[in-house]
């Protein structure tokens, strides 16, 4: 009877030494599949960060880096593969090896960008989706900063950034972030996006309530589209005042044939849609880089319908008419500015001292420093920036106060 006892025992003891050695076995040789389905089953991340690819095998670790290399980490990265021919699948998986953050998401073919961010949406599982795209490259801290600013401003659902071109230094933000103003950025949705889509950061559960979804029929301008119909449901829009990315980083990328051409086309649908309700657009008046005088016109329809309608606030509304349809007295021809992410003119008034931006009039300031060979803007929403005098009307930037770029618009 002892002897049966202590058999047992020992099988007990022998089968709980196997069990610790397969756990053992398999934690060592499949741990990130272990903690892959801890992250996906048992975690549910603050950000599902969405982005799509389709050939950009050589831009893609600048983009995933980028993003895995946050200084905030409690994020999901949802990768949607639309068909690659090249070796995407290749990258996306050596990275999705190494950080079990990656989902990666593979389409039967290509599909184009709005199926594929679809796609993402319905796989998100955090509480905002911050997009991406595939020939960018986030700043360290773009995500820490957004989901700070969308929890200290709960009245938010899509929150962008500002962007710089390539690989421009930028000083990292200090204390705590400021937003524009949301009734003014939705006034600027109505000329143009509004927001630097690879930038926005978007409430999921106003998603999902309101079941919006990227709309087809708005291809190559689907963000006006998103924006458009999250504003119909009484969405706010708001960006942040600081530089959260590097737009366009990876250079040579080639666009589809006529994509510009059909984005143009796409955005006057869109803009004719959201004017509708003030007044019937004529089509000689839509697109995203018409005149001062054009804005001032539609602006001249708007200000009227909207004490009827209540769509906007009539405060901001009648603030950005007065800005775009002032007369402003020339002292001399517009100033080129060449700027490393715009380029444009600014306008004197009579005294040489105030401007304007010729192009987005609502951008004004001050010249607060002027000598032979230099000159200081002083932008009313906008930090200073030095500009060296190349010739008598053309100004090339040269820094901020600080010496860096810290803004953009």
């Amino acid at each position: 009877m002892k002897r049966t006892k202590l058999f047992r025992k020992r099988i007990k003891v022998l089968l709980l030494g196997v069990i610790l050695l397969c756990v053992g076995w398999l934690g060592g040789n499949y741990h990130q599949t272990i903690t892959r389905m801890y992250t996906r089953f048992f975690h549910k991340p603050t950000v599902s960060v969405l982005m799509s690819t389709y050939n950009r095998a050589q831009a893609l670790p600048y983009a995933i880096e980028s993003i895995l290399n946050q200084t905030y980490t409690d994020f999901e990265f949802i990768i949607v593969d639309d068909g690659s021919t090249d070796n995407t699948m290749e990258q996306l998986r050596f990275y999705a090896q190494k950080d079990p953050r990656l989902v990666i998401i593979q389409n039967n073919g290509n599909h184009g960008l709005i199926y594929s961010l679809n796609r993402g949406l319905d796989r998100a599982r955090g509480k905002y989706v911050a997009r991406m795209d595939d020939d960018d490259k986030a700043l360290p801290w773009r995500l820490e900063r957004q989901v700070w600013a969308m929890e200290r401003y709960p009245e938010i659902t899509v929150l962008g950034g500002g962007i710089i071109w390539e690989e421009t230094p930028v000083t990292p933000p200090a204390g705590v972030p400021s937003i524009n103003n949301p009734d003014e950025v939705e006034i600027n949705t109505y000329f143009s996006s509004g927001l630097a889509h690879p930038t926005i950061m978007i409430r999921r559960d106003f998603l999902e309530k309101n079941k919006i979804r990227y709309d087809i029929q708005y291809t190559y301008a689907e963000d006006c589209g998103l924006y458009k119909d999250i504003l119909a449901k009484g969405g706010k829009v708001s960006s942040l005042k600081e530089v959260v990315l590097h737009f366009g980083y990876v250079t040579g990328v080639v666009k589809p044939k006529k994509y510009a051409y059909i984005q143009g086309e796409t955005f006057k649908k869109i803009q004719k849609e959201k004017l509708a309700p003030f007044f019937d657009a004529p089509q000689e008046w839509l697109g995203a880089f018409t005149g001062n005088e054009i804005r001032c016109n539609i602006l001249k329809k708007m200000v009227p319908a909207n004490k009827e309608n209540k769509i906007l606030n009539q405060e901001a509304l009648e603030q950005r008419m007065q800005t775009v349809c002032r007369p402003f007295e020339v002292v001399s021809d517009p100033i080129k500015i060449k700027h490393p992410f715009w380029q444009d003119s600014i306008v004197l008034d009579k005294g040489g001292k105030k401007f304007y931006r010729q192009s987005v009039p609502e951008e004004t300031g001050e010249i607060v420093k002027e000598d032979k060979t230099t000159v200081i803007l002083s932008w009313d929403k906008w930090d200073e920036e030095v500009y060296q005098k190349t010739t008598k009307d053309e100004w090339q930037y040269m820094n901020d106060v600080n010496g860096n770029i810290k803004q953009a618009r």
